[in-house]
């Protein structure tokens, strides 16, 4: 007879439950079955990550890195964050023998190289000198929101030399070095002379443009790989995906962004700013310093990464995590082999596609696709982009930030850059990290099969191409297409109708 512990069991069910109720949007790719693990984990073994990347015959590493695969693991894969991980150190070590705090009261700080990433306990913010300064001036992406002294923690020896020494990255989107010079160590208690506690969990954010999806999603990516960074060095406890947690903007001009439903994958609470904090000393009780946007060698923004490599499971969780906290459909493939092909129409001054109906004209007479005109603008809500996004094909677009959805396809799809506007590598790295295929043409001689469409007033010089409207020839675009339909078809994971094209 077997003898169940009912007590054990019990608490067993709640912590399940506890964690449930905790994290609602808990996406099922954070879950993973044994011996499938993300690759960050010590006991990892290549075999057993979640995802693994591929290179071409003839890809080679660079010096001092022979192994191609292995150096994009590094550069654009898991394994980014496995070497952050081994970057982390202590920052604030606890004061053994302190009677004035209780164990739970003391603070901790530990952080990874250059600060780029950094967890605090019980830490003191003091944003008294914003009480003026919010509402005369912009303070995004200001180096002075803090000044010295006005970060205290207590209870821990704060490494002054260390800390010294981590200071070399001083730039507003590199690192938290701007708000953690101004450290300080106390010997009282930080709680007791806050105006403002949060016990919940909370993100401390700094943010790139937030009206560029490329830009705006370098900093949601970071976000989501300052989880993983999080949910490794708490032991692996799942309440890291938790969303509830407090976001705190370093910025005081009132948020507003098309993208801004991407936060409910990170959090269920309302978000604060600079205004909510001015002229008070704020009291966390956990917080997270994530990695920022524009790193040196971070992510995604100016990544080097190594010819020839692709898809990267990092990128592919990326994915479907957004996906799933914003709960987008997935509608399968077309009858008869159609293809779901959407076209970006730009709706700006620059690098529009002046014969986009001509184009669109001459897909549809094939029979072979079904063509959509994306108009990815803050006036379509960006569910509903995602959603349009998540089931094409074959994306379509002039070089811009609209290509930044080429992370949310399908993984069979191919991605078709009209034009790079002599930026070759932006898109073609991302769509390569991402996983799916990507294509750009030589249209020959310009006014051949590509004909430039001065602006009036346009800018001139090294970026010039950027600052012009184009035209496509319409039978040359379409053999492009067929192309890129026949390699759709090609792909297994189009080709199995049974497969599970969405799970990692």
């Amino acid at each position: 007879m077997i003898r169940i512990n009912h007590k054990l069991l019990l608490l067993l069910l709640q912590s399940i439950f506890d964690i449930r109720t905790q994290s609602p949007n808990l996406p099922p790719t954070t879950i993973l079955n044994p011996p499938t693990c993300w690759g960050y984990e010590p006991a990892c073994s290549p075999a057993d990550r979640v995802n693994q990347p591929q290179c071409e015959d003839g890809a080679q590493g660079w010096p001092g890195e022979d192994d191609p695969m292995a150096l994009f693991y590094k550069q654009a894969d898991f394994g980014f964050v496995r070497e952050r991980l081994e970057e982390m150190h202590s920052l604030c070590s606890p004061v053994s023998g302190q009677d004035k705090l209780e164990p739970g009261d003391r603070s901790s700080l530990h952080c990874s190289k250059d600060l780029q990433f950094c967890l605090a306990k019980n830490i003191q913010l003091d944003f008294s000198s914003l009480a003026g300064r919010v509402e005369q001036e912009n303070l995004k992406y200001r180096m002075d929101i803090f000044h010295a002294g006005d970060i205290t923690v207590s209870g821990c020896n704060l490494d002054t030399d260390n800390l010294g020494r981590q200071l070399e990255l001083m730039s507003p989107l590199q690192s938290w070095a701007p708000e953690l010079q101004n450290l300080r160590q106390s010997d009282e208690n930080t709680r007791d002379a806050c105006d403002i506690t949060i016990d919940t969990p909370t993100y401390v954010v700094k943010l790139d443009a937030s009206v560029n999806m490329y830009h705006h999603f370098c900093d949601f990516f970071n976000l989501y790989l300052s989880i993983h960074m999080n949910h490794s060095l708490s032991g692996m406890d799942l309440s890291s995906w938790s969303t509830n947690k407090q976001v705190l903007l370093l910025e005081n001009i009132p948020y507003r962004s098309a993208f801004s439903p991407t936060w409910s994958a990170f959090t269920s609470l309302p978000m604060m700013d600079l205004n909510s904090v001015a002229g008070k000393k704020v009291c966390l009780k956990e917080v997270m310093f994530p990695l920022l946007p524009r790193m040196l060698f971070g992510l995604f923004y100016n990544t080097p990464v190594v010819s020839g490599c692709h898809s990267s499971g990092l990128f592919r969780s990326f994915s479907q995590f957004i996906l799933h906290g914003l709960n987008i459909p997935s509608y399968g493939l077309l009858p008869h082999q159609r293809m779901r092909v959407s076209i970006i129409s730009r709706d700006t001054r620059y690098r529009r596609v002046t014969n986009e109906g001509e184009l669109v004209k001459a897909l549809e007479q094939t029979g072979l696709y079904k063509v959509t005109l994306a108009r990815y603008s803050p006036h379509v809500p960006f569910p509903s982009q995602l959603t349009m996004t998540h089931n094409t094909d074959i994306l379509v677009g002039i070089h811009g930030a609209g290509l930044t959805h080429l992370l949310f396809l399908p993984d069979w799809a191919e991605v078709f850059e009209l034009y790079n506007c002599e930026d070759p590598g932006c898109y073609n790295d991302l769509a390569r990290m991402r996983g799916v295929g990507y294509t750009t043409h030589n249209w020959g001689e310009q006014g051949d099969l590509m004909k430039v469409v001065e602006v009036q007033g346009g800018n001139t010089g090294p970026a010039h191409k950027k600052f012009v409207n184009y035209e496509f020839d319409s039978n040359e675009f379409v053999k492009v297409m067929n192309s890129l339909r026949k390699k759709v078809l090609d792909k297994k994971m189009y080709r199995d109708p049974f497969g599970s094209h969405e799970e990692l």
